[in-house]
């Protein structure tokens, strides 16, 4: 005779690995909302040292962080 699970233990199991499922795409979308305030941050550091860059007319200040905002919009996106 086969080893079969009652309903109950079905469901049981069933809903274990759901939960399993729910808590792994919750942790996706914890560390996707970390690193997406990262970013932000990070960009607005680099508007604000970019301003102050034009502001004191320091070009190469500003090539520098200029490429370095590029570089960063590259990898996240806009």
């Amino acid at each position: 005779m086969k080893n079969e699970k009652s309903y109950s233990e079905s469901v049981k199991s069933l809903s274990m690995s759901e939960m399993k499922n729910d808590a792994v795409v919750q942790e996706m979308l914890i560390d996707m909302i970390i690193l997406e305030s990262v970013l932000n941050t990070k960009k607005n550091i680099l508007a604000k040292q970019i301003d102050e860059a034009l502001d004191t007319r320091d070009k190469p200040l500003f090539l520098k962080l200029s490429s370095e905002m590029n570089i960063l919009l590259k990898q996240f996106g806009n």
